[in-house]
């Protein structure tokens, strides 16, 4: 296989100070190794399966960031809610953000055993986010209904 991956990383190693051929050992930069290896679990590469749109995310933004070790996007999702007609503007974009990078950042920030359970988890999480979405038309169209009889009791409609 001729994947770059596999290949050992002798470009990182800085060879010993001992200048006998024979005793040539390499001592590899371990914060540089850290930083290419955050990816990988259990020595997989950073998988490509991850990438695609995320459910949970975008239904879900404010809670599944606090949940998924992502506060930043959550509070920020919170502060352009706070704000007047713009705000649903910004939300939307930002929960769409979210849902396109959601697979990576989850994967990123925390600790899986693999892609399989990544995946279970947030598949439940976009089942949570349709099922609160759907409850949230119905009590919108509920309250609209209410509002529309009275108007017609009132004899505005």
């Amino acid at each position: 296989m001729s994947d770059e991956r596999y290949r050992p990383r002798i470009q990182n190693a800085v060879p010993a100070k001992n200048n006998n051929q024979s005793d040539l050992q390499f001592f590899y930069d371990e914060e540089k190794l850290k930083k290419e290896n955050r990816y990988r679990v259990k020595g997989q590469a950073f998988p490509k399966t991850i990438s695609g749109f995320n459910w949970g995310a975008c239904l879900l933004t404010p809670v599944w960031g606090f949940c998924n070790n992502m506060a930043l996007v959550s509070v920020a999702w919170i502060v352009f809610a706070i704000i007047p007609v713009i705000g649903i503007i910004l939300t939307s974009v930002l929960s769409i953000f979210a849902g396109v990078k959601g697979n990576e950042w989850v994967w990123e920030n925390n600790e899986w055993k693999n892609v399989d359970e990544m995946h279970y988890v947030q598949k439940k999480w976009a089942i949570a986010g349709v099922i609160v979405e759907i409850i949230a038309i119905f009590i919108f169209f509920a309250y609209a209904m209410q509002h529309i009889n009275a108007l017609q009791r009132s004899g505005i409609l």
